[in-house]
């Protein structure tokens, strides 16, 4: 009797069974209870043995375009800055003889 007074009282939007509380366990809900194991994880230990191989390559593969990277920054760096050694070289060899010149005619 209490009960359907407590359940007329209550909204029709929440059913009973929402207001169930999870009984107090040391493990939590088992969905997949089942001892088979599922295909998901079938298809998914095919692939594993492949997980340790492909990460030494790909990791290899980083290392590898990172140190071609770097090197090739490098050398470009130190041919623009000759470059411009050799610019700044020719300037000032043109500064003195042009200060040379302006110096004599005078």
């Amino acid at each position: 009797m209490i009960s359907r007074a407590i359940s007329s009282r209550l909204p029709t939007s929440h059913p009973h069974h929402l207001l169930r509380t999870r009984p107090f366990t040391s493990s939590g809900p088992r969905w997949n209870s089942s001892n088979e194991t599922s295909s998901f994880k079938q298809g998914l230990a095919r692939y594993r043995i492949f997980a340790g191989p492909f990460s030494k390559v790909f990791l290899g593969a980083i290392f590898t375009y990172q140190v071609l990277y770097w090197t090739w920054l490098k050398l470009e760096m130190d041919e623009s800055k000759y470059e411009k050694n050799q610019e700044v070289g020719a300037l000032e060899q043109k500064a003195r003889e042009l200060t040379a010149t302006s110096t004599s005619q005078k």
